[in-house]
């Protein structure tokens, strides 16, 4: 009871600090990586996530997303400072733009701009590119147990380096029907097959986020097994995730022992994330159960 309590009276503490992350002063944006936003800056827009749909974060836009993407755009106008349905921090802009056939003419877009910019962290995209000065190194990130990708290793929260030529070890299934829940194997083939099987990293692509704030990466892997001709599998892992799991529950990679649990997580955030987890149907009621009690224990030894 205790727990759940502290709980409810921490929800408007973090609610009123998450309120003054960003602001909106004097026709200039404050955002939460401390990039300032005015009228007659340069904007430099990034890649879309892919080159069928639109930005994520850069929405309602006048113009064809296509001619503003690896862009620039001189900021003309700002307004309507506030949160999409969504909950997203957002504002209006109109900036002026020089499209690739020389022309000029004017952009107006909804800028979801923390989202826009993103973690910042290394090996990640966004759609609105900041100066170095505002991004973090890998050295930053490895200190506040951060994720980071740079020179084809992915350096995990908990300090775990997967790279190229790393065999790594899978543990168990932990989801329904006997699959992963967090090793995604985009093969066709049985999860069985990888269950407490090492597997052989041969490449790394697409770190990055989902919008819940979790890592993830693709990662190319071959699985060896005895009298058996090697087999060439993709994941889409949420590394952390397969770590660390749910607690209570076995990790899906293996890592050493002192990699584990060296994580601190706000309780609200890992209730949150649990129940998260429950309502999408990735783990049991009694699995929630269990990681609560053994929450609320946690809570009551600090």
């Amino acid at each position: 009871m205790k727990f759940f309590l502290s709980i409810l009276l921490l929800c408007p503490l973090l609610l009123a600090a998450q309120n003054k992350a960003h602001r909106f002063e004097k026709d200039t944006l404050y955002t939460s990586s401390g990039f300032k936003i005015y009228e007659g800056q340069t904007l430099q827009i990034g890649k879309r996530p892919n080159n069928i749909t639109g930005f994520r974060f850069i929405s309602k836009l006048n113009i064809d997303p296509k001619s503003l993407e690896n862009n620039s755009v001189i900021v003309k106008e700002l307004s309507d400072y506030g949160y999409s349905p969504t909950g997203s921090a957002k504002i209006d802009v109109k900036a002026a733009i020089v499209f690739r056939d020389g022309s000029t003419g004017f952009v107006t877009f909804d800028l979801a701009f923390d989202h826009a910019i993103g973690t910042r962290l290394p090996g990640t995209t966004s759609e609105l590119i900041l100066p170095k000065e505002y991004l973090i190194s890998k050295e930053q990130a490895i200190a506040m147990h951060k994720p980071a990708f740079e020179n084809d290793t992915l350096f995990t929260s908990c300090g775990f380096k997967i790279y190229k030529g790393q065999y790594l070890e899978i543990g168990q299934t932990t989801g329904f029907a006997g699959r992963f829940r967090y090793l995604n194997i985009l093969t066709p083939v049985d999860h069985g097959i990888l269950e407490k099987e090492r597997v052989l990293v041969l490449d790394i692509s697409g770190f990055g986020f989902t919008l819940q704030g979790n890592g993830f990466a693709y990662i190319a892997v071959e699985l060896a097994r005895k009298n058996k001709r090697p087999k060439g599998l993709e994941m889409h892992l949420s590394f952390d995730q397969a770590i660390e799991n749910i607690p209570g529950i076995p990790s899906e990679l293996v890592v050493p022992d002192g990699f584990r649990g060296i994580l601190k997580k706000d309780p609200l955030t890992e209730l949150e994330r649990i129940e998260n987890l429950y309502h999408s149907k990735i783990i049991t009621k009694a699995e929630l159960d269990a990681a609560t009690k053994k929450l609320a224990a946690q809570e009551k030894e600090l």
